[in-house]
């Protein structure tokens, strides 16, 4: 399996111990850094040399949402090229919250499950399958 981190983008606390504790019961080996806050993440992904598996990032934040932070990337052509793999995980199921997400090339939309099991088996899909995906990031 792909050994580099997985990036969790979110600023609720209760969604983000709900990911720890669903990555420690599903023994993925990946270490996983956290964000609260866009411009943090930002900050971090222009910095650093450090290979990432993929990004989940919820769309809505506070100091910045998931949208205008993925058209940073893809305005930055050197992170850009990273081709980062970058799926949004929303409470939307609204079509044009969808499209939006589409327009900017990301890689996948989930909508937040309500279950901790829910939560579990998306996590084991995204990890499978971009284990298994060819992409220039690998």
């Amino acid at each position: 399996m792909n050994k580099n981190p997985v990036i969790l983008i979110d600023d609720d606390q209760d969604d983000i111990e709900l990911f720890e504790q669903a990555f420690s019961e599903l023994n993925i080996e990946n270490e996983l850094i956290i964000f609260d806050d866009g411009l943090k993440f930002f900050h971090f992904i222009s910095t650093t040399d450090k290979k990432t598996f993929f990004i989940l990032c919820d769309m809505n934040m506070n100091k910045i949402g998931g949208l205008e932070l993925k058209k940073m990337i893809l305005d930055d052509e050197r992170l850009r090229l990273k081709c980062i793999p970058f799926l949004f995980l929303s409470t939307s199921k609204a079509s044009a919250h969808i499209e939006d997400a589409y327009s900017l090339n990301v890689q996948g939309y989930f909508v937040k499950p309500s279950s901790f099991e829910g939560i579990k088996e998306i996590l084991r899909a995204m990890c499978t399958y971009w284990d298994y995906a060819s992409h220039p990031n690998k």
